[in-house]
């Protein structure tokens, strides 16, 4: 009897693992599935940009509201490989030369639209700064920081971002003019789906799994994320001279 018990348990054990394996498998194929025609739509959206007739205010509104919900969702789904690649332990780095004030710019430059949306002014101060790192990654952290500081400045606010080389690390600081987290909040900053107090300012989504992306990758590479509120809501990304690899 007792042995029968212990075969029964062994099987739910096989059935268990193997329904976790077959869901993680689905969620994989969705994902995939998803992004292309949400990445074929956002294609549209700037084909309708291009276009060189005139659009009237009704069409140039309903414009903006499509390219902020595929954007949204977009970012979305890639916060879900992300998640999904860490926990599967799927996360591969390549190190190379990297000069970070052009990877600076490029997240910029692609979190614009967002900022130009609520009239947000972007200031980078840059310095000279090249180091050997995975630039897959250093481009994800930034762009949920950027991300992060858009979302929670206020209409008409500014971000200023500053690229500082220092003896043996290059510091990268996003400084926002929204409220802040909570001090007593802070220690809750880069836990998974941990809701904080603060609201974005326009109504964008926030999953809660942003910063720990970040600062997971962060560390993965050898460096680290903190944060400061002075008045001020600043992150800082933190990233050794030397490679990890």
């Amino acid at each position: 009897m007792i042995e029968d018990q212990t075969i029964s348990i062994e099987e739910l054990k096989t059935q268990l693992a193997a329904a976790e394996k077959e869901k993680k498998a689905l969620l994989k194929l969705a994902l995939h599935d998803l992004r292309s025609p949400m990445n074929k739509l956002f294609a549209l959206v700037g084909l309708f940009r291009l276009s060189n007739d005139p659009l009237s205010v009704e069409q140039a509104n309903y414009l903006n509201k499509m390219e902020f919900v595929v954007r949204d969702g977009l970012s979305r789904m890639r916060n879900l490989m992300d998640l999904k690649a860490i926990e599967d332990q799927t996360i591969e780095t390549m190190y190379e030369p990297i000069k970070m004030g052009k990877l600076v710019q490029k997240v910029i430059s692609e979190q614009k639209p967002d900022a130009d949306r609520k009239n947000i002014e972007i200031y980078f101060i840059e310095e000279s700064a090249t180091l050997t790192t995975d630039k897959i990654s250093c481009l994800r952290i930034l762009d949920q920081l950027f991300s992060n500081a858009i979302k929670f400045s206020p209409k008409g606010g500014g971000i200023t971002v500053k690229l500082a080389e220092k003896e043996d690390a290059v510091h990268i600081h996003i400084t926002d003019t929204g409220p802040g987290i909570a001090a007593e909040e802070q220690s809750e900053l880069y836990k998974k789906f941990t809701p904080l107090s603060t609201l974005t300012t326009a109504g964008e989504s926030s999953t809660g799994i942003g910063l720990f992306i970040a600062a997971w990758m962060a560390k993965n590479i050898g460096g680290r994320i903190e944060y400061a509120n002075d008045n001020k809501s600043e992150f800082t990304f933190i990233l050794p001279k030397i490679s990890v690899a």
